[in-house]
C-alpha cells in the first residue's frame, strides 16, 4: 500500500473511532436522563406516600421533589424540584426557594424555572386562558390559569412581589446563545375551587 493510500485508511479508521465514541457519549447520555426521569417519578410516588418527608430521587442529590405540574392541552406532567440550581434543572424545572412557597401563591409570587430546550420548551406554545394544575406534596392539587405572558430582563423580579404562580425559562427558544439576558415569564392564576369542583380529574380539560 502506497503512502498516500495508507494515510487515507488511517483518516478514515479515526473518523470512524470517533464516530463511534461520539455515538456510545449519546447514548449514555440519553440512558442517563431516561434513568434520572425514572428515579424523580418514584421519588414523586413515594413523597406523595410520605408527605413530611424530603425525598430525593438517588442518595447523593442535593435537592428533593416537591410538586408535579399537569399540563393535560400539552401532555406535559414534570415533576418539581426543591431549588432553581443549574445542577438541578438539568434534571427538571426548580422551585425558587427565595419566592413563595408551594401551594400558597396568594400572598407572594412563585416561580418555578426550568430549561426552555428540554422540560420548558413547550411553554413557547400556551396560550392566555390556558388551565394547567399542581400536586403539591401533601397530595392536594391546585388548578391555574394563565394570565399573561411576556418577556422580562433575567434581572428583573418585581413580578414576585405579587400573588400567582409564575414559570419562567430562557428566551428566546431558539437562540444560539445558550446564555441570554431575557426571560420568557409565564404568569398564572389560582382558579377558584367553585369552577373546578366535579372534574373527574387534573388530567380533564376544562
Amino acid at each position: 500500500m502506497d503512502p498516500l493510500s495508507s494515510g487515507r485508511a488511517l483518516f478514515f479508521y479515526a473518523l470512524l473511532a470517533l464516530g463511534l465514541a461520539l455515538m456510545a457519549s449519546g447514548g449514555y447520555v440519553q440512558a442517563k436522563a431516561r434513568l434520572a426521569n425514572h428515579l424523580i417519578e418514584d421519588a414523586w410516588q413515594q413523597a406523595l406516600a410520605e408527605p413530611q418527608s424530603q425525598v430525593r430521587p438517588w442518595f447523593y442529590a442535593d435537592t428533593y421533589v416537591v410538586a408535579q405540574l399537569d399540563f393535560p392541552i400539552h401532555q406535559q406532567k414534570l415533576t418539581v424540584l426543591s431549588g432553581a440550581s443549574g445542577r438541578n434543572l438539568a434534571f427538571g424545572p426548580g422551585h425558587l426557594l427565595a419566592s413563595g412557597e408551594l401551594g400558597d401563591s396568594a400572598e407572594k409570587g412563585v416561580l418555578i424555572a426550568g430549561h426552555n430546550d428540554t422540560h420548558f420548551s413547550f411553554l413557547q406554545h400556551v396560550q392566555v386562558g390556558e388551565r394547567f394544575a399542581m400536586q403539591t406534596q401533601d397530595g392536594r392539587w391546585q388548578h391555574f390559569q394563565i394570565t399573561n405572558l411576556q418577556v422580562i430582563d433575567e434581572k428583573d423580579i418585581g413580578f414576585l412581589a405579587r400573588p400567582g404562580l409564575y414559570l419562567s425559562t430562557c428566551y428566546p427558544f431558539y437562540a444560539l446563545a445558550a446564555d441570554t439576558p431575557w426571560r420568557w415569564l409565564v404568569e398564572a392564576q389560582p382558579v377558584p375551587a367553585l369552577y373546578v369542583a366535579q372534574l373527574s380529574g387534573p388530567s380533564r380539560i376544562f
